[in-house]
């Protein structure tokens, strides 16, 4: 969506007419209709009261996409309330044991937390696997995409509650490339099978990888996970095109082979599905060898 697409858009959504819009800003009515067909761009100043104006920023006035606030925490749990199930089902074992012994307590405790961290309906590792967009560069956790299973299931929720994240960061300019991926599987899964944004552990590992693969000026490879796109409302789905187009603005090369960009635009899309019906045209295409 382009500037004069925008103007009109949140013209609307603040129900001002182009009279009002132009009285507002002390000019005539011509000038606003100009902006919005294309034909005029509004100067700096103009742009600056219109975005006070119409309640957005000058980003979002001019590419249409939300304003990226820094640092932006990609993955890391908006809700503290799994956190809060997790303490209150801890906290009871230990009250528990206590009225008994103290060994019982801690027994219970611990078997209360292994059972919420490996079958309640949320991945705990959330709280310690995110990284964090900033203004020079990246901080991540190295090794983010490897799969801990039971184990890991079990020792990152804590290294998270107290605050012992182990993170790397990189700047932009020791960047040399980024690309966006979605590691389809060989065979499309069934589509009855519903996988939310609580989905469990097993359902963590069972979606298609959608990651950026990061290489650096010495050839170090970063992967920063993208899987929280496919969960719909969260912040993270909103702002994926912003944080593209962000990305983009950097000097380094960015590799997009599968359209991936275009499609995070349409924000209603089923990014997956469409990748899958990408594929299987594209080999319909191919011809047959005799």
């Amino acid at each position: 969506m382009n500037l004069a697409d925008n103007i009109v858009k949140y013209r609307r959504k603040n129900n001002l007419s182009q009279e009002q819009l132009a009285t507002a800003l002390n000019i005539s009515r011509q000038s606003i209709s100009k902006w919005e067909t294309g034909e005029n761009l509004p100067s700096i100043d103009n742009l600056i009261s219109l975005s006070g104006l119409l309640d957005i920023s000058l980003d979002e006035l001019i590419t249409g996409e939300p304003y990226l606030h820094f640092p932006f925490n990609y993955g890391k749990p908006q809700s503290k309330a799994a956190a809060i199930i997790l303490g209150f089902f801890v906290l009871l074992g230990l009250t528990v044991g206590f009225l008994g012994r103290f060994w019982y307590g801690l027994i219970a405790a611990l078997l209360m937390y292994m059972a919420i961290v490996n079958f309640y309906p949320f991945d705990y590792k959330r709280y310690y696997n995110y990284w964090t967009l900033e203004k020079t560069g990246i901080r991540y956790v190295p090794n983010s995409q490897k799969v801990y299973g039971f184990i890991g299931n079990m020792y990152l929720p804590l290294l998270a509650l107290f605050r012992m994240r182990k993170t790397e960061f990189v700047t932009y300019k020791e960047i040399k490339k980024i690309e966006i991926k979605v590691d389809l599987f060989e065979y499309q899964p069934s589509k009855s099978l519903s996988l939310g944004p609580n989905s469990g552990n097993a359902a963590q590992m069972i979606v298609e990888p959608f990651y950026f693969q990061i290489t650096t000026v010495d050839d170090k490879m970063i992967y920063l996970n993208l899987k929280d796109f496919y969960w719909h409302k969260t912040l993270e789905r909103q702002m994926l095109p912003t944080i593209i187009l962000f990305l983009k603005r950097k000097n380094l090369e960015f590799i997009d082979q599968q359209g991936i960009t275009q499609l995070v635009m349409d924000r209603d899309i089923k990014l997956v599905n469409r990748l899958y019906e990408l594929r299987d045209e594209k080999n319909l295409q191919v011809p047959k060898q005799s």
